[in-house]
């Protein structure tokens, strides 16, 4: 008998032999560790330029006081914790402060897993 563990959207209860449980789009849904909702080539690299050129320094260290060069079209909430690709749910980050969010989440997935 498979391990069961808990789907993995956030506040969902439900355990499973792993990713999402039916409700959150698992077996119904066919979710496979990526989102189908991705946006992959070069309509992701149309969406980057045209965030980019609106918004071309990132938001989190604006917040901060400092203006540094936005290189990273970031999710505000991830595909994998059930965020869209809608506009208002994208943000532009520096490396830095992605690879600071990018841990972060980590650490939320890997203790949805356990």
């Amino acid at each position: 008998m498979a391990l069961l563990r808990y789907c993995l959207t956030i506040g969902c209860t439900r355990l499973v032999p792993s990713g999402r449980c039916d409700e959150h789009g698992g077996a119904i849904g066919g979710w496979k560790g990526l989102s189908p909702r991705r946006i992959r080539g070069r309509a992701l690299q149309a969406l980057r330029a045209d965030l980019f050129r609106r918004e071309p320094l990132c938001r989190v260290c604006q917040a901060e006081g400092r203006d540094t060069t936005a290189t990273i079209r970031d999710h505000i909430v991830p595909l994998t914790e059930g965020g869209t690709e809608d506009a208002t749910n994208i943000q532009p980050l520096c490396q830095s402060c992605s690879d600071r969010k990018t841990a972060t989440e980590s650490q939320r997935g890997r203790a949805r897993a356990w």
